[in-house]
């Protein structure tokens, strides 16, 4: 069941796993320790959030597709605005692209 307490439990799921992909430039593969451990926490939080989820009952069929398209998107807009990487058109078209193949196989039966 899809309340807004799952939703939220959701949404701070997948912003702590942003932020965790996010910290991954500054850990320099994993060599400082604070971006690093930050990471790993914000990551592990995020992913321990997702199994309390399926754990009340959400199924994960729902739960990884939707995290699947979110995260890379969310992540683009953070290495673009934040990182200052550049976005072009090809690699976001590409991106949705996937997302709503994503989008149209978790809704297959």
């Amino acid at each position: 069941m899809m309340t807004l307490n799952t939703v939220s439990i959701f949404l701070v799921s997948i912003a702590l796993q942003v932020f965790a992909l996010s910290l991954l430039p500054a850990s320099e593969g994993f060599t400082r320790l604070w971006p690093t451990a930050a990471l790993v926490v914000s990551f592990v939080s995020g992913i321990g959030l997702l199994a309390r989820l399926t754990a009340n009952g959400v199924p994960l069929s729902i739960l990884i597709p939707i995290a699947a398209a979110i995260i890379p998107l969310a992540l683009i807009a953070v290495g673009v605005a934040i990182l200052g990487e550049q976005a072009p058109l090809p690699r976001i078209l590409l991106l949705v692209g996937a997302c709503i193949l994503i989008g149209i196989a978790s809704s297959v039966r």
